[in-house]
């Protein structure tokens, strides 16, 4: 039903200071950069009055994993605040947005800590059959979480190849703390009719390494289950559940308009057919398949909730 995810929409309270970080520190490429439409903007519900300024980025004008910014308040409601802030990082909700960079992961890590990130954790890596990754947690923008990793050994299915000249990818994952994972399997597989290319719970070896990663407590089974578009390395998912250490559930946080991971974007055919699966599963969908004027022209859009609090804008 859908592809891989063409772009997440990141809420921030600074676009001359995300742009310092992802355009001018990471290299990604400005593909759009203005207001958003009256109609873009009542299909995404924004809050009248609200800053309609969005910026949308690419690698090297990639289709899939872009990355848009939208102008919100300084003090605007977070999507999630789990960096010193009241929520924990097992709350069930949008977590983090991931990009490759190449070994050595440290060397990357230190050049975006100059223009403000903050690392969560240590770099960890870890290893099993499939793979071998090399991961850092940190603090992005208004404290988004974004994760830096180096594909060792990844599938070619998982890590598109990029250009010598590029230090930092697309969005290659975005993670989803997730409550119900048999819900969210056959949710995403089912009505989505997306691919799961990772179904496996982390081995007791990994336990605490990957629990520090992700600022959890140790102790606790994780369990990591990845989605992605048929024949589409980027724009993945990954839900992560932790099982008896799930939180809270970030309920109605994740909205155009607030600061962090506020929509994930997909491509669909069909929006009238996609609808209908999301009611008969008993989600609810926030704006009905609409026409609008989209950043490049004409579209038609339809937003809905997901079974972990993220909320989804399909365009046909």
């Amino acid at each position: 039903m859908v592809s891989g995810m063409s772009s997440v929409t990141v809420g921030v309270s600074s676009l001359d200071e995300a742009r310092r970080l992802f355009v001018d520190t990471m290299g990604l490429d400005v593909e759009f950069d203005g207001e958003l439409s009256d109609s873009l903007a009542a299909a995404w519900h924004l809050p009248h009055g609200h800053s309609r300024r969005l910026m949308e980025l690419s690698c090297r004008g990639y289709p899939t994993g872009r990355l848009r910014l939208l102008q919100c308040a300084p003090n605007a409601p977070r999507t999630r605040d789990d960096h010193d802030g009241g929520d924990s990082g097992v709350d069930v909700g949008p977590k983090a947005i991931d990009f490759y960079v190449r070994d050595p992961l440290e060397k990357y890590l230190q050049k975006i800590e100059q223009v403000g990130c903050r690392r969560r954790s240590e770099p960890v890596r870890h290893a099993t059959k499939d793979y071998d990754s090399e991961e850092v947690v940190i603090s992005g923008p208004d404290g988004v979480p974004m994760l830096l990793m180096v594909g060792h050994r990844h599938k070619p299915e998982h890590l598109r190849s990029w250009p010598a000249d590029v230090e930092y990818s697309e969005i290659a994952t975005t993670s989803v703390v997730c409550g119900d994972l048999a819900l969210s399997r056959e949710f995403y597989s089912t009505v989505l009719g997306m691919r799961a290319s990772t179904d496996s719970r982390t081995r007791p070896a990994d336990l605490d390494r990957v629990a520090d990663l992700t600022g959890t407590p140790r102790g606790e089974g994780i369990h990591f289950l990845v989605f992605k578009g048929e024949g589409e390395p980027s724009g993945k998912t990954l839900l992560v559940h932790f099982y008896g250490s799930s939180g809270k559930r970030l309920v109605g946080r994740s909205r155009p308009g607030h600061l962090g991971v506020a929509l994930f974007s997909y491509r669909a055919p069909e929006l009238a057919t996609l609808r209908d699966g999301i009611e008969a599963f008993g989600l609810g969908v926030l704006t009905e398949p609409t026409h609008v004027e989209g950043l490049y022209g004409p579209q038609q859009v339809m937003l809905a909730m997901g079974p972990n609090e993220e909320l989804f804008e399909f365009v046909a």
